[in-house]
């Protein structure tokens, strides 16, 4: 039988991932996950979020990690074999409030932090930094292509291109709304210029300038309509 630590070292490899890359995706540092893998730290004393985090990055199970069983009716994982993760981390659903108040702690969304979540699959949780999370988009500015109770997961590790879809605060009022992304360069004094733009012609684009500083929180990585009956 395996120890925790082994297993651990041998998911990340097979995930072809570094102590580095993981522990900055997860919060921790590469020393930290190398004490894991050591022996050093036991599971038990690992923040349960960091650890299901990990697993999901690797591919495998928070139970395999500390096990070397996935369930009551299988044995241990063969070496070299990947447990079957369809969804392998689950995103906050926040609010546009909390969007606009921003995390940056090492455990951003603590358990009870949203009163729901989305997973998302092994491709895009690859691809997907610490601090995302899912929005419910509330209101028609973006009519027809999102509609009120549609799903959108940002990501604040993704600086914006052109045309992107992005969640932004705007400094007047601390709020936080969900547009298109348009560059205006930068002013005299080398401030960034952009606009937040509206798909429903209805409402009004919001420019973001000097004169109404604003920031990006986040860029939109993937969209989940909601069904919807005709």
């Amino acid at each position: 039988m395996t120890t925790f630590a082994e297993r651990f070292k041998a998911a990340r490899e097979r995930a072809g991932i570094s102590q580095r890359a993981l522990g900055r995706r997860i919060g921790y540092s590469g020393s930290a996950i190398s004490q894991w893998e050591a022996g050093v730290i036991e599971a038990d004393n690992i923040r349960v979020a960091a650890l299901e985090m990990a697993a999901g990055i690797m591919g495998v199970s928070v139970r395999y990690l500390r096990t070397g069983k996935e369930d009551d009716s299988r044995g241990e994982v063969p070496a070299g074999l990947r447990a079957a993760q369809p969804d392998v981390r689950q995103l906050p659903v926040i609010s546009m409030v909390q969007a606009g108040l921003g995390r940056e702690a090492a455990d951003p969304y603590p358990r009870g932090y949203a009163e729901q979540s989305v997973s998302v699959d092994a491709e895009l949780a690859r691809d997907l930094g610490r601090l995302a999370f899912a929005l419910e988009i509330i209101g028609e500015s973006m009519l027809e292509e999102f509609h009120p109770g549609d799903i959108v997961i940002i990501d604040p590790a993704v600086k914006p291109l052109p045309g992107d879809y992005v969640v932004a605060r705007i400094e007047s009022d601390g709020s936080a709304t969900f547009k298109k992304y348009r560059s205006r360069g930068r002013d005299a004094e080398g401030h960034e210029v952009f606009e937040l733009v509206p798909l429903n012609p209805d409402y009004p684009t919001i420019t973001v300038n000097a004169a109404n500083p604003g920031s990006i929180i986040g860029t939109m990585m993937e969209h989940r309509r909601r069904r919807r009956r005709h």
